[in-house]
């Protein structure tokens, strides 16, 4: 065989050495020897190939049998932790770890884990590396032109990345001056990932965007301001924005001898509370769901439409559900009542009661000689009402509808307002007459932060929408007047029970909503029966204080809570139902005991609790008892009740005030008042009527009752 043959089938390393000794050695022609040599190269090459191919196979057919359906090893990313067990499984069979499975979250690393599949356990190889750069969602941030510097990591926020993460600008905003900057920061994680993250940095003088719910009282000056400066003046005159109106305005303000801008926004995310009152029609005639809204309880417009349609075609009353949908997409479900009927009268809202003559006059000469089958009601109560009229066999459904179409009527008046406070509307008016609930607002708000005086016009709207408008000025100075504490008066408590300090009594401010009210009751051993002061302080923001001490009596209890409980849950449920409404609820509790208390003249005036038994449970006693028992069912319901006394009277006498959610009244159920009055949520002026010393209380103690008379609708 010649050089060239033995070459050509040579390993590349074999041939390197041969040539290096037919070219560069002493012998430049092979012998005998070394062409053996040669022989004896190749046929151990062969074998060390052959050994290599067995082990190569032994090896695949361990790993085949070891291995078999299994992955030798998978990669994580770091921050996911191990993955089930049977992503080792190449065709997803069940599998499970044997042992702990921990895998670091944050450190890179390789980690030998038993998987068992099969009844096998294996060890599996789990390679866990860090390949994703940082992240954040964060796009714009905000400054002030007083900050300095912004830490860049404060000013990404929340950054994600399993390792630890370190944030450098690359471009910064330029401080002190107002303006949205185009800025970077790097982001680089702890194994060298990185990513340039691009946002947009607002320098502000005045805040960004100020959102403001429609309806709620207008910002001032300090709601836009992002610093704080004694120069600043608005330059936008607020009083120009429609407040009612959703959108952004332009609103700009100078200090530091610069002119800034803000967005504000006027938002309205409240659903419509509709002022729903029964509306009447005529069998098979036509009516519309905003025919049952007297207002729609939103700061903008409100449309309505009928749930289901109701049907019309036979007289009585008919129960149909009315959504209410502002103009921002907010929506709520109230439920109303249609009274079809045969004829329809209008009448006059007043405080007279309808009588057969005021119906038959609004109906017309067609319905002379019918009579009246119904009960009369007050004309205060706005909506239709279904009424009986019969003229001999024949009986006709009437639709009565009281309407309020007269304007309220008031005073305006010289208010006293707080520099910087915010005085609600009512306050600049006196003397509202109307025969409904009546709402105020500003025409042209005042400058809350400007001292002296400012002339206003109210807007007084009654709950049927008739408007009037009165001048009236703001008297703006510094608050120095104290918060008013109201219901702190003596009162009975009983030994060893835990006594609620604040159960009734709450502190007003002029300008301070909500001005804090302390108790000190460090005199009182609650252990033993006897007389102790006890002291009430109320502070409002600019440090105006007052203080009132009063008598707490303890006397030993009589009656057991549980007990009282008992009888009371018995009544209620005797009296109340699901679909009422809490004036129907509140009602139900003054007739009750109005009806089923009989009064003989004595209680014991030290045990307001034994007393609301006694009435509940044998239906005797005094006033006393009219009004613990009263008490007693009231705090049953939604609303807010206070206990009174008659001021400087030759007798005793008590009752509650009521707040069922549209102001204060008198609830007075004793049934031997002036003219056994039923005196369910009546106003003082109502009252007077009636007696001047009856119903006479210490005013200071109590908050301003309403004036207009109550109307359960």
């Amino acid at each position: 065989m010649d050089e060239t043959n033995v070459l050509d089938e040579m390993p590349a390393e074999e041939i390197t050495q041969t040539e290096k000794k037919s070219r560069g050695g002493k012998h430049s022609k092979p012998g005998k020897n070394g062409r053996r040599g040669g022989k004896k190269s190749k046929k151990g090459l062969v074998i060390a190939l052959c050994v290599i191919a067995a082990l190569a196979i032994i090896a695949a057919l361990f790993v085949f049998v070891v291995y078999g359906g299994r992955h030798m090893y998978l990669k994580a990313e770091l921050g996911d932790g191990a993955p089930a067990a049977s992503a080792f499984m190449k065709d997803g069979a069940d599998a499970s770890y044997v042992g702990d499975a921990n895998v670091s979250t944050s450190k890179e690393g390789t980690y030998i884990l038993k998987v068992k599949s099969g009844g096998k356990v294996r060890p599996e190889l789990l390679i866990v590396r860090d390949t994703k750069a940082p992240t954040t969602d964060t796009t714009e941030a905000q400054i002030t032109i007083d900050d300095k510097s912004l830490d860049p990591e404060t000013a990404l926020g929340e950054i994600k990345d399993a390792s630890k993460v370190t944030a450098t600008w690359e471009k910064e905003p330029t401080y002190g001056a107002a303006g949205a900057y185009d800025c970077s920061i790097k982001l680089e994680d702890a194994c060298g990932n990185s990513r340039s993250v691009k946002l947009t940095v607002k320098v502000l003088g005045l805040v960004d965007v100020l959102e403001h719910e429609a309806g709620q009282p207008r910002p001032s000056l300090k709601d836009f301001m992002a610093v704080e400066r004694e120069d600043a003046k608005l330059v936008t005159d607020l009083n120009d924005i429609t407040w009612d109106k959703l959108g952004d305005y332009e609103v700009k303000a100078e200090f530091d001898g610069k002119t800034f801008t803000s967005t504000l926004r006027i938002v309205d995310t409240t659903a419509p509370d509709p002022d729903i009152v029964p509306a009447a029609v005529l069998v098979n005639g036509k009516i519309e769901a905003k025919d049952l809204a007297l207002s729609g309880g939103d700061a903008t417009a409100v449309s309505y439409e009928f749930t289901s349609e109701p049907v019309l075609s036979k007289a009585g009353t008919v129960s149909c559900g009315i959504k209410a949908t502002d103009e921002a997409g907010n929506s709520s479900e109230k439920t109303g009542k249609i009274i079809v009927c045969d004829a329809i009268a209008e009448l006059e809202a007043s405080m007279d009661m309808v009588t057969e003559s005021d119906v038959l006059a609004a109906l017309g000469s067609d319905y002379a000689g019918y009579k009246m089958e119904s009960e009369p009601f007050e004309r205060t109560s706005l909506g239709a009402h279904a009424m009986v009229f019969a003229k001999g066999d024949e009986k006709i459904n009437v639709g009565v509808v009281i309407k309020d179409t007269v304007a309220p009527t008031a005073e305006g008046i010289d208010c006293q307002c707080s520099t910087g406070y915010y005085c609600e509307p009512i306050k600049f008016v006196t003397n509202v007459a109307d025969m409904s609930k009546v709402t105020a607002k500003f025409v042209n708000e005042p400058d809350w932060s400007v001292e002296g005086e400012q002339n206003v016009q109210i807007v007084l709207t009654d709950r049927a929408g008739n408007e009037t408008t009165v001048e009236a000025k703001a008297i703006i100075a510094p608050d120095t007047t104290a918060p008013v504490i109201y219901a702190a008066r003596d009162r009975y408590c009983y030994v060893g029970e835990a006594v609620s300090y604040f159960k009734e009594v709450f502190a007003e401010d002029n300008a301070d909503p909500e001005p804090e009210i302390e108790v000190d009751k460090s005199k009182v051993d609650a252990k033993t029966a006897g007389t102790y002061d006890v002291t009430y302080t109320a502070t409002d923001h600019e440090g105006n204080t007052s203080s009132v001490t009063v008598k707490y009596t303890f006397v030993e209890k009589k009656i057991d809570d549980a007990k009282l409980d008992e009888a009371v849950d018995k009544v209620i449920g005797e009296i109340i139902t699901d679909d009422m409404s809490v004036p129907e609820q509140a009602y139900a509790i003054f007739d009750y005991c109005y009806s089923n208390i009989i009064y003989t003249g004595t209680s014991d005036k030290t045990d307001w609790k034994s007393e609301a038994y006694r009435g509940l449970t044998e239906g005797v006693g005094d006033c006393f008892t009219f009004y613990s028992a009263s008490y007693a069912l009231l705090q049953k319901i939604d609303c807010q009740v206070l206990s009174v006394e008659r001021l400087n009277g030759k007798t005793q006498h008590f009752w509650c005030l009521v707040n069922l959610g549209t102001g204060w009244y008198h609830f007075d159920a004793c049934n031997v008042g002036p003219e056994h009055l039923r005196c369910f949520m009546k106003t003082s002026e109502e009252l007077v009527k009636y007696s001047v010393q009856y119903w006479r209380f210490d005013t200071s103690l109590y908050p301003p009752l309403e004036t207009t008379p109550y109307s359960m609708s």
